[in-house]
């Protein structure tokens, strides 16, 4: 049977926006259902091409991609939200890519340049981020690396699935979001199983390159935004069992400023009491024994107490859901108090850090819609 392995970030690991869908609804797996191959999909939240411990060139790195086929690589997203200078950005795909090729040589790659991504408050393609660069820009790099790496790829903007005009359909997470919805997904595995069946048949030739409209395009220098919203919040995922204590410690560090961050705003915007937490607990060392198993499992116990402190003030300001007017659902971690300190261990530090992003994301969405008067 051919064999699929595919990379990617929140968008191949299932998330649309509100949830985690089932396996056999991911874009990957539902690639493998369409064409009967065997697939393995490693893709993981928040990734993209970087040196980080589950960017690209890691997690091929970390992977045995020997006896797989085909592989499916789709970062960039990330990328294009919390960026590094664009060259960095190239210069990690291409190490990526070389790691992969060195690892199997016979393997068929299919790059997918990212959907569009509208969490960072763009509405085009050419809406500039904080490095000064836009995602058109890094279509063209990705592009550009394919075609010095000999690899297929497929370019969504001759034929968009995704446009702000229909990204409250298209997008689990709407017009102020990058998430694709269920039937997004299986929209975009139709054409990605097409692509592959090209590729499968010898016939595959790079898509056409369309120039988008030239008016919608800004000013050579990219004019700073009128108003500055609140980042999202990113989470360092644990990979390395030794270095508990140290990735929580950060994750409580980064969760706690950032719900302060939002106090601060909605102190500003609404008027409310003016509040700050802190960290109460002080880390041990990386040791795997119990006074690291305790700091965790209380650690995750006071953010879970943190972020509903927030999410209970937000809804009693009524800062919800501006579509449906719902409340934001109390957050509910699970509880990481196993003494093995193994990879169901790593699973469930990992899913509380997704978790807590994913909250503190949406409230920060409601806030931002605020900050920018819609």
């Amino acid at each position: 049977m051919t064999k699929l392995i595919a990379f990617g970030d929140s968008i191949f690991a299932g998330w649309d926006g509100k949830e985690n869908v089932s396996a056999n609804q991911r874009i990957p797996e539902l690639i493998g259902q369409q064409l009967g191959w065997q697939v393995t999909n490693v893709a993981i939240g928040g990734t993209k091409y970087d040196d980080s411990s589950n960017g690209f060139t890691a997690m091929v790195n970390k992977t045995d991609v020997t006896g797989f086929d085909y592989a499916l690589v789709s970062y960039g997203v990330n990328n294009f939200s919390w960026p590094d200078p664009l060259a960095v950005v190239k210069q990690n795909v291409l190490n990526g890519f070389k790691a992969l090729k060195k690892k199997n040589p016979q393997l068929k790659i299919l790059l997918e340049l990212p959907t569009e991504d509208f969490r960072q408050g763009s509405t085009t393609l050419f809406d500039f981020n904080q490095a000064f660069w836009n995602q058109d820009q890094l279509d063209d790099a990705l592009i550009e690396i394919a075609k010095q790496e000999q690899l297929d790829y497929y370019d969504w903007r001759p034929n968009p699935l995704i446009t702000y005009e229909n990204a409250n359909q298209t997008l689990g997470d709407g017009n102020t979001g990058v998430h694709p919805t269920i039937a997004t997904m299986r929209a975009i595995a139709q054409r990605l199983a097409d692509k592959f069946r090209q590729m499968a048949g010898g016939q595959s030739q790079p898509p056409i390159h369309i120039d988008p409209p030239q008016p919608d395009k800004p000013a050579n220098k990219p004019q700073p935004p009128a108003v500055k919203t609140v980042g999202e919040l990113r989470l360092d995922r644990l990979a390395d069992l030794f270095g508990i204590g140290t990735n929580v410690s950060s994750g409580v560090d980064r969760t706690l400023n950032k719900i302060n961050e939002l106090y601060s705003q909605m102190h500003n915007l609404m008027g409310t009491d003016s509040r700050q937490v802190q960290a109460t607990l002080s880390a041990p060392s990386n040791a795997l024994a119990r006074p690291l198993r305790n700091y965790v499992l209380m650690s995750f116990f006071n953010l879970e107490r943190a972020v509903n402190e927030l999410v209970s003030l937000c809804n009693d300001n009524w800062l919800c859901d501006p579509k449906t007017g719902a409340k934001t659902d109390l957050l509910q971690l699970v509880r990481v108090e196993s003494l093995a300190t193994d990879s169901h261990y790593k699973d469930a530090v990992n899913y509380n850090w997704y978790l807590i992003e994913n909250k503190l994301n949406m409230l920060i969405g409601y806030i931002n819609k605020i900050l920018k008067g819609e």
